[in-house]
Order: structure tokens, then sequence, then C-alpha cells
């Protein structure tokens, strides 16, 4: 079974990779030159699209020669906390039997389809939005999605952070023209707002609901967590 990391870099530091050398690695590379580099497979590309249009671009450019099983993730992943596996190998555990792995699933419902998926009061895009350094959409996200998958229900799982592992046959459900097009809609801004809609569109496409159920589950156990952390962080704020 070959294996696969396509990892989509902007000026992250890639020496983790070097602890997976029985991978087969390709790099796209979108922002600095990668100095003193021990990989062979290093690919520069315009700094369009996300990590979404590197996923793209991979697969087109390899549609007919994919890997058995393709792990695509983020220059770093040890600041995406739950939503991505920080040891690559994990993502193997389940392929065999699920053909599509993420860390962590999340979950869309009736009150996530908002146009611009909320970024405009995220406070990691609330300022690139309001320079208008985030494209718009004139069909917005509902649309879009329904667009490339007509049936897509209101109650969707997914997969944050854009990091996954998915099997060639799945890739491969979709003809190399779908993927064309979307890699089309995604070449033509840095951050367009079509990458953010994709983020949150890559399990549906290959698992459909088939991870409906975990996707509730996992979410539980996020807020879970996240009331944790927020106990044990206004504890230590009395403390001082």
């Amino acid at each position: 079974m070959s294996k696969c990391l396509i990892i989509s870099r902007f000026k992250e530091d890639l020496c983790w990779l070097k602890n997976y050398k029985d991978f087969k690695i390709v790099i796209y590379n979108k922002g600095s030159e990668i100095k003193n580099a021990e990989f062979e497979n290093i690919l520069s590309l315009k700094n369009v699209g996300r990590e979404s249009h590197t996923w793209l671009y991979h697969i087109v450019k390899n549609y007919n020669n994919l890997d058995d099983v393709n792990i695509f993730l983020q220059g770093r992943l040890d600041d995406l906390n739950c939503m991505a596996y920080e040891n690559p190998i994990k993502y193997l555990k389940d392929i065999d039997k699920d053909g599509f792995v993420a860390s962590r699933y999340g979950l869309l419902t009736p009150f996530h389809w908002q146009w611009n998926v909320g970024i405009e009061k995220d406070r990691r895009y609330k300022e690139k939005w309001e320079k208008s350094e985030i494209s718009s959409s004139k069909i917005g996200f509902r649309q879009f999605s329904k667009n490339l998958f007509p049936e897509i229900p209101r109650f969707v799982p997914t997969s944050y952070g854009g990091c996954f592992a998915v099997k060639k046959n799945y890739i491969r459900k979709y003809d190399i023209t779908f993927y064309k097009d979307l890699l089309d809609i995604l070449s033509k801004h840095k951050n367009p707002i079509e990458g953010h809609y994709m983020e949150r569109l890559w399990c549906y496409m290959y698992t459909r609901n088939s991870r409906l159920a975990r996707s509730f589950l996992d979410v539980l156990r996020t807020k879970y967590e996240r009331h944790i952390l927020n106990y044990f962080y206004k504890s230590s704020r009395l403390i001082d």
C-alpha cells in the first residue's frame, strides 16, 4: 500500500517531516524558499486558494497515478489542536475500513450555513474580512454546496483544519473535470471565501453522511474539553 503525505506549506518549519521517511512526501510551497531542504519533492505554487487549492492541484496533476492513501496536511500541525493528528501515522489506523479519516469531526447544522460561514465574526479573520483581503461570494455557502452536491442535507459532518486522509478510490468517485472546475474557482484569489467553504466540505464529499453519528459525539467531546480548559483557565486567574 503506497502512502503519501501531501503538505501545503507557506513559511512553516518542516523538520518534523524527517520522522516520516517511510512515507512518500510531496511538499507544495506557497511561501518563502525552503532552505537546507532534505526533501526531494518540493513544488512551488502561487499563493492562492488556501490549502484546498493545494489538495485540488495535487489531485488534478496526479489523478491517474494517485497513491493508495493520500494524507493531506498543513505545514504545521501542533497549532491545530484536535483538528489534526500530530502523528500522521494515526491517519492509517482505520483507513482500510473507512476510506476517509480525520482526527476529529465537527458538525454543520441549519445554523452553520451562513453566506460567509461566519468568518466576518471570527477573531482570526475579522480584520482581513473588513480589509477585503478575503474574497466574497455571489451565491453564498449553501448554494455553493448545493451546486456541488444537490442533495446535501442541513446536517453534515465536517473535518476542520483541512487535514484528512483519503484512499484513491474515494477520490476517483468524481471525474477529473469535477476537480478541475473547483481548482479554477480557487485559483483566482489569495484567500477566497470558497477556500473556507471547501474546508467544511471535504468530509461530506468523500463520506456523505456516514460520519454523522461520530460527528455528534465529537462535538460533545470538544465542548466538554473546552469547558474543562476554561474552568482551569479561570481557576488559574483567580489564584494569580
